[in-house]
Order: C-alpha cells, then structure tokens, then sequence
C-alpha cells in the first residue's frame, strides 16, 4: 500500500467521525428546541403551533437532510472531500443560528465548525473553513431579525472572535507540524542508529573478504550447536575445507588474485549448503562447516560435492583449477569440544598427507582413512 492509500484510509475514518460531530451537533440543537418549546409554553412566548413548527420541525428537517446529505456523499458515494464536508456543517449550523437569532453566543457554532478542521492538520482546508464560516457570518447579519438581536458591537465581535480563532488554529498547526518534523527526525535519527548498529554487528560477525562468518562467530555457533547436539542427541558434523598449495597461488600471482580465489570458493560452499549449515572462514586459506540435520554419510557427499565442484571450476586468473583438502569429523559423545576440532583438524593433515584433493573421515575400526 502506498504513503498515498494510508492517507486517504486516515481520511475516510476521520470524516466519518466528523458526520458523527455533525449528527451529534443537530442532536443537541433538537434537544435544546425541545426544551425551548416547554419554556415557550411556560412562559407564553409562542403559541404551541407557530414554535414547533417555525423552531422545531423545519429547521430540524433542513439540518437532518443537510447531514443526510453529507452522510450520503461520505459513506455512500465514498466522496471524501473536506471542503464539501465543511460547506454542509456550516450549512446546518446556519440554520441554528438563524432558527434561534434571539439567542446570544450561538455564533460561536461557527468557530466550532472551524475548529474540526484541525483534524485534517491541513492550512489550506483550515482557510477554506474559515472563509466559509466569514461568509456565512455575513450573510446571517443580511437577515433584518438576526441584525436586530445583535448589537454592532456584539456582530463585530463575533467576527473579531473567528479571525482571532483562524489565527490561533494556524499557530496550533505550525506547533503540531513542529513535533511532526521533530518526531520524523528523532524516527530517522533511530533508524539509521539502528542500520549503523546492524553494520556494525555484522562486522563483528562477518569475514570482509568472504562475507562469510569469521572465525569468533564460528566458534560461538560451535558452543550452540555442541550443547545442542550432545543433550538432544542432534546430529553434527564439521568439516575444515583448506585450499590447496594456496601460498604458491600467493606467490606466483599476488595476494590480489588470491583474493579473488577465496572469494570463488567461498561462494561455491555457501551456494552449495542448505539454511542448516553454518559456512565460516576459519583464518586465511581454511573455511569450516557445521553440518547438521543431515545422516553422517549425507553429510559426507555433500562434502565431497562441494570438493568436486571446487576442483572443477576454472579460474582464469591463474588459467588453471585449484583443489581442496578437507577434513570431515561427525560428533559423537565421546568428543569434547576441543576433541571435536582438534579431530577435524587432524583429518585435514591426513588428507593433506594422502595426495591432496580428498575428503578424510574417521574409521570407526581404525580410527581415520
């Protein structure tokens, strides 16, 4: 969903709460008339036929069918349009005003009206209420017995009362637009905080060269996935992978082209294992594999598939292919931790001392191949 959509999904419940304000305003206004008509009645002001229906069933029809009209266009035709919105609310408390001119303060309806228009946080429909609302102020006081119940001073002060309020409202929405950009900062702020913090960690997680794990984070997957293994009896397996004649590639071609040769093996293990191997660059030309999930013997060919594959890509920097030694240890509860690699590690000096270019791996019988 784009910035646009949750925009106009903030839009539509916010309207549809402010033809609640509009149902709730012409509730209180058939109310108050309601209780006009037996004040009326008590005191003799209007005769019963003349009140409730020039004070109470007309303007009350005119104001629900004005809201009628808003609730229709809103929730209907789903036109979600302040400025409509806001023509029809100053509409229904025109009627109001002018229903009731005799009663004092009812202007202030219409800085009501101006007020909901902070909910769209926008100046520009903020102005637009406020000019409505002045042209409907001035079109109240045309009318001979609004005019009449009011005072010039008391009419400029109504108008003098609504441009104080606008300005107040622009002020109210400069301080709110204020914390919005200090809260977007602060959110920024946090985030890269937090980008910087991921880099930071995959640092100290990340071999640079390889993009593989470093040797710290190897280890620290080891003392898991050791614990792991011995008290659920899971399966594990490591494997020590180290190029073969690797200082000879550094001599004849340059550390830089032994850069790129780490980097081709490194990818060929990673784009060879499964989500259940952790892949680390254990220290210069060495890489180690923590197998697990897998049979001691699924392991093993997965290994060997990735030493074949090694020993079959070209490398055009040196016009040749280079080879992998690789010693293969499975865990059993008989190994410490310690044993377990040292293990390892001697299954790659065997391989080293058998040709090169194999996987070694223990004999339960003798010991190792």
């Amino acid at each position: 969903m784009s910035q646009n959509d949750h925009l106009q999904v903030d839009l539509k419940t916010w309207m549809n709460k402010i033809i609640y304000i509009y149902w709730f305003m012409v509730g209180l206004a058939m109310t108050g008339q309601l209780l006009g008509l037996v004040m009326a009645l008590m005191h003799e002001l209007y005769t019963f036929e003349t009140y409730f229906i020039y004070k109470l069933v007309l303007p009350s029809t005119f104001q629900i069918f004005v809201i009628g009209l808003a609730t229709y266009f809103v929730r209907v035709r789903r036109m979600y349009s302040p400025r409509v919105l806001t023509i029809l609310g100053v509409i229904a408390a025109w009627i109001t005003v002018y229903t009731h001119a005799g009663v004092p303060g009812l202007q202030v309806l219409f800085v009501i009206l101006m007020a909901v228009n902070l909910i769209y946080f926008n100046k520009t429909e903020l102005k637009f209420s406020f000019l409505v609302n002045i042209i409907a102020l001035l079109l109240l006081y045309t009318v001979p017995k609004v005019r009449l119940n009011a005072s010039v001073f008391e009419s400029f002060s109504y108008f003098f009362m609504l441009i104080c309020a606008y300005y107040v409202f622009r002020l109210v929405l400069d301080r709110g637009t204020d914390i919005l950009n200090v809260l977007k900062r602060s959110a920024e702020q946090e985030r890269s905080l937090m980008v910087k913090s991921a880099m930071m960690e995959r640092l100290t997680k990340v071999d640079p060269l390889t993009e593989l794990y470093n040797h710290k984070t190897f280890y620290e997957y080891l003392d898991f996935l050791y614990d792991q293994s011995i008290h659920y009896n899971m399966p594990l397996q490591l494997a020590i992978i180290d190029i073969d004649n690797f200082k000879q590639i550094n001599d004849q071609y340059g550390h830089s082209v032994g850069d790129v040769i780490l980097k081709r093996v490194a990818r060929i293990i990673e784009e060879n294992v499964t989500e259940n191997e952790i892949v680390a660059r254990y220290g210069g030309e060495e890489f180690a594999v923590l197998l697990t999930s897998k049979s001691e013997d699924d392991s093993h060919e997965l290994i060997d598939t990735i030493r074949e594959k090694i020993a079959t890509t070209v490398h055009d920097e040196i016009q040749g292919y280079i080879t992998v030694s690789v010693g293969f240890q499975p865990l059993n509860k008989t190994l410490t931790q310690e044993l377990f690699f040292d293990h390892a590690d001697d299954l790659l000096y065997k391989a080293k001392r058998a040709g090169k270019n194999c996987v070694m791996r223990p004999l339960k019988e003798e010991g190792y191949i």
